[in-house]
This record gives C-alpha cells, structure tokens and sequence, in this order.
C-alpha cells in the first residue's frame, strides 16, 4: 500500500493560513465525498440568515419559554416592546421559511415553534454564545495536527 501524496509549496500568507501549502489526498477525497450539494446548503444558509435577525430571535426565544408552548401577536408584541405590525412581519418571515406555525381562534393568531429541531437550535446557540472560547487543549491540539 503507498501512501497519500501530499503537495507542498510555500505560501506568504498570515497566521490563520497554513504558512506551507499542504494537500493532503485524503482529506481532499473524504471533503468531496461530504460535501453538501449546493441546493441544501443554500436551504441551510436560508435557516440561519432567518435566524441572524435579532428581533427574530427574540420572538423564537419567547415563544421557546412559553409556558403553554404558543403566543398571540399581541402577546408577543407587548412582551418584547415592539408593535403588532413589527412582530407580525418578523412571525411572517419565520412562518415563510418553516420555523413557526399559526393557528387562528376567532381573531387571534398564535403561533408555536414548528417542531424540537428548532428549539435545539436556538438552546445550542444561546450555550454557544454564552460559553467562555478556550484555547485548544493539548488532545485538541494533537487531533488537529494528525
């Protein structure tokens, strides 16, 4: 069995650029083997750009920490000190891309996060955001390099 050809040139680059070009084979074929066709990365990056609004992200935490699991409008516009009109168009364009759903009762409108994915989510995030950034331990440091 030969091994993997790796590639070397030198590179001028800065400190978050390999300071050699490298290419490992390997790597390369199980990269390409993975890759995301461009249609589901385009409906990925369409689920994160929905999410990157902050007033967004506000009306799906509220609505992840309802007690009864819905909102109304009002409900939500008065919780978050925006306006009906505001918080309605934000719930249209997080109706439009699937992440919640309404239900009518007369005239009121309540909407309900679509389903678990999307609270994971937003709880993945907020721990995210939330956590100190560490430097790389010593295992992380040896996985990376191997």
């Amino acid at each position: 069995m030969t091994s993997p050809k790796v590639v070397t040139s030198p590179v001028l680059a800065g400190e978050d650029v390999c300071q050699e070009r490298s290419i490992h084979a390997e790597h390369v074929l199980e990269v390409r083997r993975r890759l995301l066709s461009v249609d589901e990365s385009a409906r990925i990056a369409a689920l994160f750009a929905v999410l990157s609004d902050p007033t967004r992200l506000q009306v799906v935490h509220a609505l992840l920490n309802s007690p009864t699991g819905e909102l109304c409008v009002c409900d939500l516009a008065s919780g978050l000190g925006r306006d009906d009109t505001t918080i309605s168009h934000q719930l249209r364009v997080l109706r439009n891309q699937q992440v919640v759903a309404m239900r009518k009762v007369g005239r009121i409108v309540y909407y309900r996060l679509v389903d678990e994915h999307i609270r994971q989510l937003l709880k993945m995030g907020i721990a995210h955001a939330n956590e100190s950034v560490l430097p790389f331990s010593q295992e992380q440091k040896s996985e990376v390099s191997a």
